[in-house]
């Protein structure tokens, strides 16, 4: 292979970039004790309102054995509260609490700002555009969803 047929991987270019720009926005969202995929948790609660934990893992694409743990771990902060039977077999929904949308408001603007790009050579608008035809992909597949001991989809 040469380097003019590995840049020419499209998916490739994906995984680099998903690295660069998911690494960045660790190091930001860490300085508030949050993770991407605990934000992409709270994000989605905001959204929604209420999420099992069977639509927690698709929407944030982590494998379904993984939510517990996370959605625990939020709890124990006060950031979540779970309104049904933690029964199993029962529908155990999550919702946000005040702290919990208080803990969003705090990272909003460095999720935002995260999709600045233009420090890495890709302006603005080239940004947005980009996000728009990740979006593409994403609504036509309803999401990436993770396969059962795929180690990429751990939190």
């Amino acid at each position: 292979m040469t380097a003019a047929e590995l840049d020419a991987n499209l998916t490739w270019s994906i995984v680099r970039v998903a690295r660069l720009v998911g690494q960045r926005l660790t190091d930001r969202l860490a300085e508030h004790g949050l993770n991407p995929v605990q934000f992409g948790v709270l994000a989605h609660l905001a959204v929604e309102g209420e999420m099992t934990q069977a639509d927690l893992a698709r929407s944030v694409l982590v494998r379904p054995q993984s939510v517990a743990p996370l959605l625990d771990g939020l709890q124990q902060r006060g950031l979540i509260e779970r309104t049904g039977d933690r029964a199993r077999g029962r529908r155990n929904p999550a919702r946000l609490t005040a702290d919990g949308f208080r803990a969003l408001d705090a990272v909003r603007g460095i999720a935002l700002g995260a999709n600045d790009l233009s420090d890495v050579g890709l302006p603005l608008e080239r940004s947005e555009e980009l996000n728009r035809l990740l979006l593409e992909v994403i609504h036509a597949t309803d999401g990436a969803r993770p396969r059962d001991g795929d180690q990429l989809w751990t939190p």
